[in-house]
């Protein structure tokens, strides 16, 4: 899918700075701030990591999910408070990572499964999933005329010559000084309209919530990212200073497709951010939940001792889950 590419055109064309990684060759301390000892006094100084060095531009992490657990947390705080803090030899400090993280793993399977959850699919906790205002899954699904038009750009690229449209692209250079000009000028605020569009669907979505057998459709981590959404595309169009209603308009559609293809629960066909937040929907949670119940009340009637898995199944269900449809299946 030349995921590479793409970040790494991100990276040519991010202004003021941005800084490009990969996981297996970044560390804790190369994404957040190492302590080295200076030779000749013998002192501890701090130098910046990756995000630190990115601080008002873009931290750019190809194969994220070949990096190291250990390694990961680092991320966290950055994602989470835009700092990063340090505590080690004696030196503490609390650093500015105010950057934008744009990330590109591969599937755990070697190729994207629909039925399963992005986090069955792709090997990254969902702590660190759950940080992300979006998640695009990119699918190489065959298609002659897509397939055709990629192969003659591609060889017309290797032939030496200039592909057909290229006259009508933006170039490189001017499009950095356009998001350069948006990220210094461009300051918007909230106006009341679209603080009205965002409550509303916060409130829709979160309406959908109240039935006691449905789950959670969003929380007050995706509102801030809804806010930053509308935010950047106000930027986009070179807005006033402020951002209107169909800034917040497009920042919502922008966002429920990021819910349609991520936070979907396969068996209810539901929007369930229990998904990204944890991992699994509240349908297997649920279930999860009744094995366990189940296990500790025949634990505790054998005195502790082992069970046969026959005997778990001879198990009488609860009278007040026999009504749910996954109990009858």
């Amino acid at each position: 899918m030349a995921k590479t590419q793409l970040l790494r055109f991100v990276t040519k064309i991010a202004p003021p700075r941005a800084v490009y990684t990969t996981g297996k060759g970044s560390s804790a301390a190369g994404l957040t701030a190492a302590v080295v000892r200076e030779k000749d006094t013998g002192e501890f100084y701090l130098e910046a990591g990756a995000l630190v060095l990115a601080d008002t531009g873009v931290a750019v992490i190809d194969e994220i999910d070949k990096m190291d657990t250990k390694d990961r947390v680092a991320i966290h705080e950055a994602l989470e408070q835009q700092t990063v803090s340090i505590a080690k030899a004696g030196i503490v400090a609390t650093l500015n990572a105010r950057c934008s993280v744009l990330a590109a793993a591969n599937p755990a399977f070697g190729r994207y499964l629909p039925n399963r959850t992005v986090a069955e699919n792709v090997d990254l906790p969902v702590t660190l999933l759950s940080r992300f205002d979006l998640i695009f899954i990119i699918r190489d699904e065959p298609n002659l005329d897509r397939d055709k038009a990629i192969a003659e750009h591609i060889t017309t690229l290797h032939a030496g010559e200039v592909p057909e449209g290229f006259a009508d692209i933006i170039p490189p250079d001017l499009l950095r000084k356009y998001i350069a000009y948006a990220r210094k000028h461009v300051k918007p605020v909230l106006t009341p309209e679209a603080r009205e569009r965002i409550v509303q669907f916060y409130v829709q979505m979160r309406a959908k919530s109240r039935e006691p057998d449905s789950p959670i459709a969003i929380t007050a981590r995706q509102l801030e990212a809804l806010i930053r959404l509308s935010e950047a595309e106000a930027k986009m169009r070179l807005s006033p200073p402020v951002v209107e209603a169909e800034d917040a308009d497009r920042a919502i559609r922008l966002f429920m497709k990021y819910l349609s293809s991520v936070g979907i629960d396969v068996e209810s066909g539901k929007i369930d951010i229990d998904i990204i937040m944890t991992g699994k929907p509240k349908s297997t949670q649920e279930r999860m939940a009744l094995i366990m119940n189940l296990l500790a009340q025949l634990e505790e009637s054998s005195g502790g001792k082992p069970l046969e898995s026959r005997t778990c199944i001879r198990r009488p269900r609860p009278q007040a889950l026999i009504g749910r449809r996954w109990i009858r299946q």
